[in-house]
């Protein structure tokens, strides 16, 4: 059932809409954000609802990480920043009156390091790249962000004018990768290049076009905030409403239903049991349910959706640190240096608890680069994260005091960091994807169109709590 932006943000301001049916029990697969809005407002409704959690936690994806830091830091090592326009995730958060702070996604300050070159960001994208890199004289003339503006300029002025447009553009862009697009575009193979290494995209090149532009024409980029103290406070704060129903521990092995109801088969350390309700949402990833035995067999579209459904790898490594170097030492306040070296990514926090500590994301990398990451051990991913970092801010070793890392295709819960489509995937699968299977109903980033976002799996759970409220 289609519900508009606005009927969904009335959901979570006033409720679901009166039904004069029966109150039905529900069983929700997941404590993800999805789990809990969906137990939020279906429980608000009058229905009984049980939450399965194989963890210890609420919140899935969205993960804060406390230790081994000092007390008052962390480093999020999922979502860590909300676009403007995700009004969902908004109406929650001033809904639960949490505290929200900007966060700057870019700074003209950070650095770009490259064929053995330290120079500012800031300085590349607006034209200075580096002689190593081959860049005909056409594309050295037009800096990188002018060259990708008019990118985009023609998809604008067709949505500017007609914003249902973007229906039509999505389908023709999900037919190609981010590379063929830009090469079709006349970008050459340096030009690409020098673009996927400031916008972090080099080993996701391959992935959908839509996928990228789609986040680029809704201006996801810009106006971005987090929570203060941590984006884990958005699934804390639901616990008040729903935290008895969630069955902690319990791991999903097997689906069953048939026309009374669903049967979901489940394993704690006290042994093997059966949850039943009239009919349940699953939140889990495919890559999860992918290993999940169906009893009653799915449609052959959802089957083909749940093995082929690309999910991307990612990895994060962090360090605290006594002292924060990059803005005494290089005046870097927020934002992201960026580099050919294995870490990518460096992400600098903005918030200054307990004086002069801080906790850097040393890496933030992606596709290839995580995978590789994830073969090397704890130890070893903070060595080669530190000798790195230490290309990007010479001499910053002395300052470094724990780190951690974090592998999301190496997280049993998870099995990837999120979904992300390769081109055709959203004309093949997505329909799949969302679609019902008797009683059971989906929800979750991957089904919806915004992957990667807490807003696609918040809009994806109303839609689903919706559909069951007013099942007859």
């Amino acid at each position: 059932m289609h519900r508009s932006p606005p009927e969904l943000v009335d959901i979570v301001r006033n409720g679901l809409p009166p039904v004069n049916g029966p109150r039905k029990t529900v069983v929700i697969l997941g404590a993800g954000i999805a789990g809990l809005a969906a137990a939020r407002e279906l429980r608000a409704a009058g229905h009984v609802v049980t939450v399965l959690e194989a963890s210890q936690r609420v919140g899935g994806r969205i993960r804060t990480l406390r230790e081994p830091f000092s007390p008052g830091q962390y480093a999020e090592a999922g979502p860590m920043r909300i676009p403007k326009s995700h009004v969902l995730v908004r109406e929650y958060v001033d809904l639960f009156t949490l505290t929200m702070r900007p966060f700057r996604s870019f700074n003209p300050a950070a650095w770009f390091c490259s064929h053995g070159h330290r120079i500012r960001l800031g300085d590349v994208v607006s034209g200075q790249a580096p002689a190593e890199f081959p860049l005909e004289a056409s594309e050295r003339s037009l800096t990188l962000h002018d060259r990708w503006e008019r990118l985009l300029a023609p998809y604008r002025a067709r949505i500017g004018n007609d914003p249902s447009m973007w229906v039509r553009i999505r389908d023709q862009l999900q037919q190609l990768s981010l590379r063929e697009l830009l090469h079709r575009a006349g970008w050459s193979d340096a030009a690409i290049e020098l673009y996927g290494l400031v916008a972090g995209f080099e080993t996701l090149l391959s992935a959908s076009a839509a996928e990228f532009l789609g986040e680029e024409l809704q201006d996801l980029r810009s106006g971005t905030s987090a929570i203060e103290g941590g984006m884990d406070q958005l699934p804390q704060a639901f616990l008040p409403d729903v935290g008895d129903c969630i069955r902690f521990g319990t791991r999903v092995h097997a689906l069953d239903q048939d026309d009374h109801g669903v049967k979901v088969h489940v394993e704690t350390v006290g042994g093997r049991s059966v949850v039943e309700g009239d009919m349940a949402i699953c939140t889990l990833p495919f890559s999860v349910l992918r290993h999940i035995e169906v009893l009653c067999p799915f449609s052959w579209n959802k089957r083909k959706a749940i093995r082929n459904l690309h999910y991307e790898a990612a990895t994060r490594v962090f360090f605290e640190a006594s002292e924060r170097f990059w803005e005494t030492t290089d005046g870097i306040t927020g934002g992201a240096s960026v580099t050919d070296q294995a870490i990518r990514t460096v992400y600098y926090p903005e918030r200054k608890p307990h004086g002069t500590r801080g906790v850097l994301m040393a890496s933030y990398c992606h596709g290839q680069d995580a995978l590789r990451w994830g073969a090397l051990s704890p130890t070893e991913r903070l060595v080669q994260a530190r000798e790195n970092l230490a290309e990007v801010h010479p001499g910053c070793e002395q300052y470094l005091t724990a780190g951690a890392s974090v592998v999301w295709s190496q997280d049993p819960y998870a099995g990837g960091a999120y979904a992300f489509f390769q081109p055709y995937q959203e004309r093949e699968l997505h329909d799949a994807i969302v679609a019902p299977e008797g009683r059971y109903h989906f929800a979750g980033e991957h089904a919806s169109k915004q992957h990667r976002w807490m807003e696609g799996a918040i809009e994806s759970a109303l839609r689903a709590a919706c559909a069951i409220h007013l099942h007859p």
